[in-house]
């Protein structure tokens, strides 16, 4: 029979909650805590119930700040111009952003580009639009 939404929601009732986590857990519960500037064990000595709920505690965490150069949403981690991926095609994130925001400063959605130029461009397009 089919799992209840209780069991579901309680990682320690799983019958493979004692399993080691996936590797999909192990990824996110690193990401998480990067993103989150949080100190976190190895994911891999965990059980699958353990970084479960590891992950809903990160998610919930506020943000640590590591220190006060630390990137914001207005900056940059670092300068686009010495990216060693920025030749490398921009990433779909980027291509989203500019194109929304090109249109909502009513100019045409640029084509192709490499990873500096759309930062460049999302920071002016920023810029022009107050978003």
């Amino acid at each position: 029979h089919p799992p209840t939404m209780s069991q579901l929601n309680n990682p320690s009732q799983w019958t493979t909650g004692a399993d080691p986590p996936t590797d999909k857990q192990k990824g996110f519960i690193s990401t998480l805590a990067s993103s989150k500037n949080l100190p976190v064990d190895n994911p891999s000595s965990l059980t699958k119930s353990e970084a479960s709920a590891k992950i809903n505690e990160l998610k919930d965490a506020p943000t640590q700040n590591a220190n006060a150069d630390s990137a914001t949403a207005d900056q940059p981690i670092q300068d686009p111009d010495t990216w060693t991926t920025g030749d490398e095609k921009a990433t779909g994130k980027q291509m989203g952003y500019v194109a929304v925001m090109a249109k909502k400063a009513g100019e045409s959605v640029p084509g192709e580009m490499g990873k500096t130029d759309a930062s460049k461009k999302i920071e002016e397009l920023k810029a022009k639009t107050g978003m």
